[in-house]
């Protein structure tokens, strides 16, 4: 066994020897449960496969999970509307350090951060995405703590131990996310080629209750990300890019009639003030920064990645790359710390676009000095760099509104509002059908009926939690779960078997979808 899985090995029956020393009657089962959960959220973070992963959590915990099963259960934990639950061995952890006075959870705290970063760099790598994942399982243990009245430190620093990602360490296949940077193409095919025979397999599904879902995030429509905290797309300079490419990418997505019109809009009006510029002509001062007002899934990231290449194709910005970040990544958890934080993901916009997803937590309210510290830094940085850097903000369309009109340095840069509408039921079928396209899958036309059908409902009782693509994918990775446990015992199982998903498919699909 590797060295590095034994060292792990050791750190979690560490983690698992110290709950059972104070909480002996805890289950050793429902440990071994919430480090799944946890560790599968970290590493799911990347939308990556490693064969080291397999091999790490086998030794671990002793079972014989397949690879089909570990790259399930990564989807399923690695995606950002889902996360760990508070375990009961954890409050009795709090409880008891209330009552006696004694300092245990913080130690626990500490010793889940070890493990999961040794976890997480058992193929070589500890990247932005898995520590910021982390960073928000932390988070949610302290502010637990926090308000049952404990006194916690502050949540456990790792951005010292942040590597870049070590892409020849994964396999890319199709049963994960695309990733959401740049990476070389070569291993998709042969990692597909390498796992075919073991997708007819049964998968089980691995159970893991420590994980529930919470309030869904941005969703792009061509590809679909699982992304932590900090992501970074740069545009393709070989030549295969090309401004009527991009606009014709644009022009494909479903719905968006609105959005599309602005951006050729804007596009347009670039292209004419920098002909006028060229013929020495008076040219109106221009704000690149955009806002995009929406509810979660509706497109905003996706159309932010194809307006940062656009940006680079009309030489706007020098290199455009979208780096994708929220309120996690810009905010550290102590005054002077954040304007150092935010800089930092600053630099890695530098020359490219900064989006800024939920944009408005940074000012919650009067007395969030961090939020107000992180927004006066990106500000003095648009102001420094405005050759160099453009930041769009997104988020529900009132609070972003609110969030403008909330600092005079925000209502003075950002004047382009672009709104997202929410996805009608016929759209969420196309996206449906797009994600079935996609992955090599066909929907039978009874399937299509009753799918159209929940589509419409849902649209027609949506609030502003409402998922839009997000939901259409939740119920397309539901749909082909249910088909593979329908199959997966069949003797002799046909390409047809393989590819189509049946009404009953899709009836178990929406019977767990709200």
């Amino acid at each position: 066994m590797d060295n590095a899985i034994i060292e792990v090995k050791h750190e979690y029956e560490k983690f698992r020897n110290k709950i059972l020393d104070l909480v002996p009657d805890v289950p050793s089962e429902d440990i071994k449960r919430y480090y799944l959960a946890v560790v599968l959220s970290v590493l799911g973070s990347n939308a990556l496969y490693s064969p080291d992963y397999t091999a790490l959590l086998n030794a671990v915990t002793g079972e014989t999970y397949s690879v089909p099963q570990i790259m399930t259960a990564m989807r399923c934990c690695g995606d950002p509307e889902r996360k760990p639950a508070t375990p009961d061995f954890f409050k009795s952890f709090v409880k008891r350090d209330l009552s006696e006075n004694t300092r245990e959870t913080g130690e626990l705290i500490d010793m889940l951060n070890g493990l999961l970063v040794a976890s997480a760099m058992i193929n070589g790598d500890f990247t932005v995405e898995e520590a910021n994942c982390l960073s928000g399982i932390l988070d949610g243990l302290i502010s637990y703590a926090r308000a049952e009245g404990l006194v916690l430190g502050i949540t456990p620093d790792n951005s010292d131990k942040v590597t870049g990602k070590k892409f020849d360490t994964y396999l890319q296949n199709g049963a994960l996310s695309e990733p959401s940077g740049k990476s070389p193409s070569s291993n998709a095919d042969s990692a597909k080629d390498a796992d075919d025979d073991k997708l007819s397999v049964k998968i089980i599904n691995i159970n893991f209750d420590g994980v529930s879902s919470k309030t869904q995030s941005e969703e792009g429509l061509t590809e679909v990300p699982n992304e932590g905290s900090i992501s970074n797309t740069a545009p393709d300079k070989t030549g295969s890019e090309t401004m009527e490419s991009l606009l014709d990418e644009l022009d494909g997505l479903v719905g968006l009639e609105n959005v599309k019109h602005d951006v050729h809009s804007l596009m347009n009006f670039i292209k004419v003030t920098k002909i006028r510029e060229k013929r020495g002509m008076k040219v109106p001062t221009i704000s690149y920064h955009l806002v995009f007002t929406g509810n979660p899934g509706t497109g905003k990231t996706t159309v932010a990645r194809l307006v940062a290449k656009l940006y680079y194709h009309m030489g706007i910005l020098p290199q455009g790359q979208l780096v994708e970040t929220d309120r996690s990544a810009l905010v550290a958890g102590y005054l002077g710390q954040t304007a150092i934080k935010t800089q930092k993901v600053i630099s890695q916009a530098m020359g490219g676009v900064l989006f800024i997803d939920e944009a408005y937590s940074l000012a919650g309210d009067d007395q969030d000095s961090y939020g107000k510290e992180a927004i006066e830094t990106i500000l003095k940085a648009m102001e420094d760099h405005r050759d160099e850097l453009v930041v769009i903000v997104a988020g529900y369309t009132d609070l972003m509104h609110k969030f403008i009109e909330s600092n005079p340095g925000l209502s003075s840069r950002f004047s382009k509002y672009f709104e997202y509408p929410d996805y009608t039921g016929e759209e969420l079928l196309l996206i449906f059908e797009r994600f079935c396209k996609k992955n090599g899958y066909s929907l039978v036309p009874e399937a299509s009926k009753l799918l159209k059908e929940k589509f419409d409902a849902l649209y027609e009782t949506r609030d502003k939690h409402f998922g839009n693509a997000r939901a259409a994918r939740n119920i397309f990775e539901k749909a082909i779960n249910a088909q593979a446990d329908r199959i997966a015992s069949e003797d002799s199982i046909s390409d047809e078997d393989l590819e189509n998903i049946t009404v009953d498919d899709i009836s178990v699909a929406i019977g767990g979808v709200g």
